[in-house]
């Protein structure tokens, strides 16, 4: 019987992707959850149906490696503090790393890297958590976000100053050097798996508290917003293809087309969505979310 119910589950993710055997299975939209029904990281489709659990804790900022293989994501160890912590597609944890307030870990795209924010700093580390180096950030609101070839970070600092809050998206390279403005006003940046795009949180002003979900060239020229709604977003993601990015409004994960047409409410009761790549899933015991 339980060999049948897993053999279903992967039958249902393949479906969705039109599977023919020599389909590509769907990316899956990874976010966390936070209620009484408890904490941790889940997994759907894009359309966030089949909801599964994959962790149980504090959980947030989950991080695909590039193969799939593996999620680092941060978890509060207590109040104001918590770790980079890394596991495998079933939730086990295999590794921990990072002190004080370490959060936001991104995996690079070649595989080799992770990097995340800690004490105002972004520390770049290799994949078993051994800190490389670190880039000095005096006020960090917002990444760090890998570039395409894995060779530069783009983060976001803000500071008070007296006409308001003064933002803005910085790139380095990875060795945290060649520091340059990318875009101004902005924050929580994400460059498109093809390295040609970059989104990000446009702010309307400096006395602006929210934003919302904007696409631009890699460099930060030609920007356009990609949302037409008035409320707060946050946290944009791009899917594997590049086609679609998620985001959060309102306590949702909203997905949207990126050359344009309707979004959709994928998860109410959700943040900080990623996408997990297109290969499949492992077969094994899950529980619903």
């Amino acid at each position: 019987m339980k060999r049948l119910l897993l053999l279903g589950f992967i039958a249902v993710f393949l479906a969705a992707a039109g599977a023919t055997g020599s389909a590509r299975p769907p990316a899956l939209l990874t976010y966390s959850v936070g209620s009484q029904s408890g904490f941790g990281l889940c997994f759907a489709r894009a359309d966030g149906s089949r909801r599964l659990r994959l962790t149980r804790g504090k959980d947030s900022s989950p991080s695909w490696s590039p193969r799939g293989s593996y999620v680092a994501f941060a978890r509060q160890t207590e109040p104001g503090q918590s770790q980079i912590l890394v596991a495998n597609v079933f939730g086990r944890i295999l590794r921990r790393f990072g002190t004080g307030f370490s959060t936001e870990p991104a995996w690079s795209p070649n595989g080799r890297r992770i990097a995340y924010s800690s004490r105002g700093q972004v520390v770049v580390a290799n994949a078993a958590g051994r800190t490389i180096n670190e880039v000095s950030a005096p006020s960090l609101v917002g990444g760090p976000a890998w570039s395409s070839d894995s060779r530069s970070i783009a983060f976001a600092e803000a500071r008070e100053v007296d006409q308001g809050t003064l933002r803005g998206i910085y790139a380095v390279t990875a060795a945290g050097t060649g520091r340059r403005l990318l875009v101004g006003n902005a924050s929580d940046p994400a460059w498109s798996p093809d390295g040609s795009k970059l989104a990000y949180v446009a702010y309307p002003s400096r006395f602006a508290e929210s934003g919302f979900v904007s696409v631009a060239n890699a460099d930060g020229t030609g920007t356009h917003r990609l949302t037409t709604s008035g409320e707060a977003e946050s946290q944009p993601a791009w899917s594997p293809g590049g086609r679609q990015l998620a985001f959060t409004r309102g306590g949702a994960i909203i997905v949207a087309p990126t050359a344009g047409g309707a979004e959709r409410v994928a998860v109410r009761g959700a943040l900080d969505p990623a996408w997990r790549p297109q290969v499949t899933l492992p077969s094994g015991r899950r529980r619903a979310c």
